[in-house]
């Protein structure tokens, strides 16, 4: 349970960095908003790593070169998903932009932790 809570306080963080990272590159830098959205995705996800390896799976001590390779796949396969449901949300449903990535955020919030639990960091 504190693996979970912790990896939801680290998911904030991540989401916090997204949300802010794509405000500032689509509203203000005017990049294209699903570029902005790779970009936001990356670095929020690049920053959950090294807090989900050092707190909370407490994972440093294993292979850091395996777990980066691991981690980029997830990412690869998360970056993905978050686009497919974006698209879908925003342009299908016609869901706004933001509210559509609140959504993605949450549905690949699951799929994260889980693979992340089980594969990443083998805890």
């Amino acid at each position: 349970m504190l693996v979970f809570l912790k990896f939801i306080t680290a998911g904030f963080l991540g989401v916090s960095i997204n949300f802010s990272s794509t405000f500032i590159l689509k509203e203000f830098l005017k990049f294209h908003k699903y570029f902005a959205n790779s970009i936001s995705l990356t670095i929020a996800l690049i920053a959950n790593f090294f807090l989900n390896r050092i707190w909370t799976f407490e994972a440093y001590n294993q292979d850091v070169q395996i777990q980066i390779l691991k981690f980029i796949l997830i990412v690869l396969i998360s970056i993905l998903f978050n686009h497919i449901i974006v698209y879908f949300c925003h342009n299908k449903f016609s869901i706004s932009f933001y509210v559509s990535k609140i959504i993605a955020v949450i549905i690949i919030f699951f799929w994260n932790f889980t693979m992340h639990l089980n594969f990443t960091f083998n805890i």
